[in-house]
């Protein structure tokens, strides 16, 4: 269901629940149709923003949860994993920006320490910043404590390199997708939103650029929609966005940007006490 929409103004949704949960989603979709793109009228552009409330959708992609984003068929979402990351990133970024696409990055701690420039560039450009734990370990191997603190010292990393104007947003993807049932909880008390995947073209494995897009487009026409997860640190990645994106449109796909609802809430904060952080179980 869709309502007209002024130029530049939002819509807000109510969607209740799904035959698979029967959780109450707040969205909000605005954008219902790409804008134009300076110097690039043939651009797939950004079909849409929706604005997706954590304290109502908790867990999303289908490779784990029985739900995902409130995507249309033809639609998806491009997420790029473990950045920044020089000159891989600027590279993602150069190509996002020539076709006016918006993205959601999830970036490691360390790595936002590292370039905190390329993190508020991605985020000035109107990217979504979210995060993806301080060192990029594997959180199930972790006692609790020392999983939490990955968790939040990769939040903290995040807004450090942001600055005070500017705030992750509260949208988390475990690394390797390993989570616990505790973290689940953890992460559903603090109301940051769990990220999984829909289409996993495993682009990290060593291929060209021509096998990136066409293993990521196989995986893509198998769901018809999704959250697609890439990786910008990937050389092969950064060199293969721009046929990918082509190769998107010239079938038929759009693309959608995530941003959380209340883009303003103020920054996630998780005490802990520094003596309780653990050592990773063997």
């Amino acid at each position: 269901m869709e309502s007209k929409m002024a130029m530049g103004a939002a819509a807000r949704l109510l969607l209740v629940g799904s035959a698979l949960s029967g959780l109450a989603l707040a969205l909000s979709a605005f954008c219902a149709s790409a804008q134009e793109c300076p110097g690039n009228p043939e651009a797939i552009g950004t079909s849409r923003v929706i604005s997706v409330d954590p304290t109502t959708l908790r867990q999303v992609g289908t490779a784990q949860y029985s739900e995902t984003l409130p995507l249309r068929d033809h639609e998806i979402v491009l997420s790029f994993d473990d950045g920044p990351s020089s000159p891989t990133t600027e590279k993602v970024l150069d190509a996002l920006a020539a076709e006016c696409v918006k993205a959601n990055f999830f970036v490691v701690g360390e790595h936002a320490k590292e370039r905190p420039d390329l993190v508020r560039r991605a985020y000035k450009e109107g990217h979504t910043i979210g995060t993806h734990s301080e060192t990029h370990a594997d959180l199930s191997r972790l006692t609790l404590a020392a999983a939490e603190r990955e968790i939040s010292d990769g939040i903290d990393a995040a807004n450090a390199a942001l600055g005070p104007q500017m705030t992750a947003a509260p949208f988390f993807r475990a690394p390797y997708l390993q989570i616990t049932s505790d973290l689940e909880q953890f992460l559903i008390q603090r109301d940051v939103m769990l990220w999984s995947i829909d289409v996993d073209p495993e682009e990290w494995r060593p291929q060209t650029p021509g096998q990136v897009v066409e293993r990521t487009m196989a995986r893509v026409e198998k769901r018809h929609s999704g959250i697609v997860l890439l990786h910008d640190v990937q050389p092969q990645t950064a060199a293969a966005i721009p046929m990918l994106l082509r190769e998107l449109k010239i079938r038929g796909y759009s693309i959608a940007h995530a941003v959380a609802a209340d883009a303003q809430a103020k920054p996630i904060a998780v005490n802990h006490d520094a003596s309780a952080a653990g050592a990773p179980v063997k």
